[in-house]
């Protein structure tokens, strides 16, 4: 930890002193934790962020373990940004009613913010107890993930595993999706917003890369938004991947759905091009959006005579072991529910229509494809028939 108080209360930041004064203080100062009052040893060399660390015996209840150089120069950091914003923040600071000690805490006007810089991966159930012990103490968390977890594959796409997944940011229901990044070596603060998942691993949406001295607090609620053009270029590139990657053996939910696409007589090249869109919901399934999105399509719509009604609720209890309870995800702020918002989709492609609140009919029928060439002029087509819409058609 970055912080310690002295044995007469005054709090210590060991990094904001000369290495000669920290000599000195380590020479005539004891220190101890503000959360367990146990005392605790101050740190510093030249490889180092100047720290303090507990007893490896401690039962501080605030106690981490450490992330290591990379999250205290973070951390610090950021504390430094905030401070310089004139904003009331504090480092390090125990939260007896939760039993936390967030990386920074924010006091406003008329809000409490906790700001948790997160280098080490940690499981979906701490970062879950982690949010709600905030939120339950009326403080709004902020999640910001090091550098080190962030992975380019290109100028609109990252890597987005299920860790990853709950860090998404959704602050309102109009707030795009977004993930933030923070690197401590090349002070850059970086934004990925609008996310749309075309994988289970891979995500489209918006990077802005900013130096931290250009921005302050409140760009961090800032929306950007890919343009529609943007998404479905992108996500036309991935159909196209989707249909023609090189058959090779598959594992897990891949080769549970490609068995399920042998049982019913079909195969990549042969789906009808409204399968595999995107949905912002994304994030709440537990397969890909081709998986899901054909059993939808296949085993509902095209079983269905033209105008015979069903209703979100049959298709809900279809996909329900494909489907994340939206309970896991706190960051966000808004239910949002991929299979309607796919359904409003295949409405604005004049597959269905929606009659009543939650309920469908059959308006036409799906084309299947005999040949890749036709498979994939589809795909143009049904795309670019996509690009003529209305901006903001797709649902969030």
């Amino acid at each position: 930890m970055l912080q310690a108080k002295t044995e007469y209360g005054k709090r210590v930041v060991l990094a904001l002193f000369t290495k000669r004064e920290i000599k000195a203080l380590k020479q005539h100062t004891r220190f101890f934790c503000p959360a367990c009052n146990e005392p605790v040893v101050a740190k510093a060399g030249s490889k180092i962020t100047p720290h303090f660390a507990h007893n490896a015996r401690s039962n501080c209840p605030a106690r981490d373990g450490g992330e290591g150089p990379y999250h205290e120069k973070g951390k610090l950091l950021l504390y430094n940004w905030l401070k310089h914003q004139q904003l009331n923040v504090s480092l390090e600071e125990y939260l007896p009613q939760s039993g936390q000690r967030p990386d920074v805490l924010i006091r406003l006007q008329t809000k409490t913010i906790a700001v948790e810089y997160q280098c080490a991966r940690i499981t979906p159930d701490e970062i879950i107890e982690r949010t709600r012990g905030y939120e339950k103490a009326g403080i709004i968390p902020i999640w910001i993930l090091g550098a080190n977890q962030f992975k380019r594959c290109n100028q609109n796409e990252i890597k987005v595993d299920t860790f990853l997944l709950h860090f998404i940011h959704q602050f309102s229901a109009d707030f795009p999706l977004t993930l933030y990044f923070f690197c401590p070596d090349t002070l850059s603060f970086i934004t990925f917003q609008d996310l749309y998942l075309s994988t289970q691993r891979q995500g489209i949406g918006n990077v802005t890369i900013k130096k931290l001295n250009t921005i302050n607090f409140t760009n961090l609620f800032n929306k950007t938004f890919l343009s529609q053009k943007e998404l479905l270029q992108n996500w036309l590139i991935k159909k196209r991947l989707m249909r023609t990657r090189p058959s090779r053996r598959a594992f897990g939910q891949e080769l549970v759905w490609q068995q399920w696409l042998y049982i019913n007589a079909l195969n990549r090249d042969s789906l009808p091009a409204p399968i595999y869109l995107p949905v912002t919901g994304q994030y709440r399934m537990k397969t890909h959006p081709w998986d899901w999105q054909s059993r939808l399509c296949i085993e509902v719509i095209d079983r269905m005579r033209p105008h015979e009604p069903f209703s979100v609720k049959r298709c809900m209890h279809l996909l329900r072991p494909h489907i994340r309870p939206s309970h896991s995800f706190p960051l966000i702020k808004s239910s949002l529910n991929p299979v309607y918002q796919y359904l409003k989709l295949l409405e604005e492609l004049q597959v269905v229509q929606e009659i009543s609140p939650h309920q469908f009919i059959k308006k036409e029928s799906f084309v299947f494809y005999e040949h890749i060439e036709d498979a994939l002029d589809g795909d143009n087509m049904l795309i670019a028939e996509l690009m003529k819409q209305n901006t903001g058609m797709f649902p969030g």
